[in-house]
């Protein structure tokens, strides 16, 4: 079953949300950044520098306040569910 999920880039000092992506199970939401970034390599926020992480959150497993925020940030429409 395809899931929505939030991708994040995190560091000492922020975590910001870059974008929201469908997947079919978590190994395939795992391996979002690494085709994105063959995909976009234009793409802001892609390139990690020294202690920084990518975070993927499973819209099921997200606070629902946390998810419409990161969702206006990143300045997209989800679909009513």
């Amino acid at each position: 079953m395809t899931k929505s999920y939030l991708l994040y880039k995190c560091g000492a000092a922020s975590r910001t949300p870059l974008v929201v992506f469908s997947a079919d199970n978590v190994d395939e939401a795992r391996e979002a950044p690494t085709w994105l970034k063959r995909k976009h390599p234009d793409m802001p926020g892609l390139l990690l520098e020294p202690g920084e992480f990518f975070e993927i959150i499973e819209k099921d497993v997200c606070d629902p306040r946390e998810w419409e925020a990161a969702v206006a940030v990143i300045g997209v429409t989800t679909p009513a569910e």
